[in-house]
């Protein structure tokens, strides 16, 4: 059992705050709306054109995971109950800076979720770190978007801050595109098409994710996108448009020292969409992120990240634009 399980059974389960976004009841009509937003695929086929095989060898549906061990047996296995709140702990999905990422499920059977775990003592005594948490928490309980991961509820404890999210079965896109290589070119527009579709609600809602890659790119079991993971993400005020000028001297500091840039009005927000912290990762980053030190617009940080992640599907997309 390891530290996280362990300090979970310790804990008293007693919680100091609570909030409630919606049910996870709702992720089965999220997905019949990607089913039905997205364009019909061939029964019996998947993206690469392979056999497509959604039910595990026991005969029970694991959402896609291929061959993965149903709940029930894993239920069958003598081992102490892990929980969280109302959920019960299963396998750990992933590991972030602060914690892991757990999945998970209501004792009465209800649908999967995924728990972002945070260990207080791991955010230390940095007086940015929760605050980032809570601006994440913020940002995620006012998207509404098929594309874009649902965050059911918030719940915090003596030790742990738990944030619990809508579940993608069918894992990273990265993963899927390593184990298979290539997308058909349908598949791959298709995939790319629901991606811009996400970033684009976040733009006209004010939000730049600042991470978009292809490990933040999840796919649900009929695999369609869902983005995920905000804790880079910041907020800016979408009805300031700034000039083409600022835009194309953000590189001249006096420039924008002069035009006053750098300063934050009462909101907490530069002119239009500017923004300072470098963010991300590398190799999804925009070249002012990693050549200046300067100002940079959030949104064409995004574009970006979505150019690089369309030329990861490039072999895919190559007849469609000839």
């Amino acid at each position: 059992m390891n530290t996280l399980d362990t300090d979970l059974l310790r804990e008293e389960s007693t919680i100091i705050n609570r909030l409630v976004i919606t049910d996870p009841q709702e992720d089965i009509a999220r997905e019949e709306a990607r089913v039905a937003e997205s364009r019909p695929m061939r029964t019996g086929s998947d993206m690469t054109g392979n056999s497509l095989t959604l039910v595990g060898p026991d005969g029970v549906d694991d959402g896609g995971r291929g061959g993965g061990k149903s709940r029930t047996e894993k239920a069958d296995k003598p081992r102490k109950e892990t929980r969280f709140g109302d959920y019960i702990l299963g396998q750990t999905l992933g590991e972030g800076e602060f914690g892991k990422v757990k999945m998970g499920w209501k004792r009465d059977g209800g649908v999967q979720v995924a728990i972002k775990l945070i260990r207080r003592e791991t955010l230390g005594n940095n007086p940015n770190r929760l605050p980032k948490i809570y601006r994440e928490i913020k940002i995620l309980r006012g998207l509404q978007h098929p594309n874009i991961v649902r965050l059911h509820e918030m719940v915090e404890t003596e030790r742990h801050i738990g944030i619990i999210l809508e579940y993608a079965s069918g894992g990273e896109l990265f993963d899927f595109i390593l184990q298979h290589r290539f997308l058909k070119d349908n598949a791959a527009r298709r995939l790319f098409a629901q991606l811009v579709s996400g970033v684009g609600y976040l733009h006209k809602k004010g939000i730049v994710h600042r991470d978009l890659k292809l490990e933040n790119l999840l796919l649900d079991r009929n695999r369609n996108i869902i983005i995920t993971d905000f804790g880079f993400a910041n907020t800016f005020n979408p009805a300031d448009d700034l000039t083409e000028e600022i835009e194309y001297r953000l590189g001249d500091k006096e420039f924008v020292k002069k035009m006053g840039l750098e300063q934050m009005d009462s909101s907490g927000h530069r002119r239009g969409d500017l923004m300072q912290t470098s963010c991300g990762s590398p190799c999804y980053a925009a070249p002012e992120l990693v050549v200046s030190d300067s100002l940079y617009t959030g949104r064409k940080v995004d574009v970006w990240s979505c150019g690089v992640i369309l030329v990861s599907l490039r072999t895919t997309f190559s007849r469609a634009f000839d």
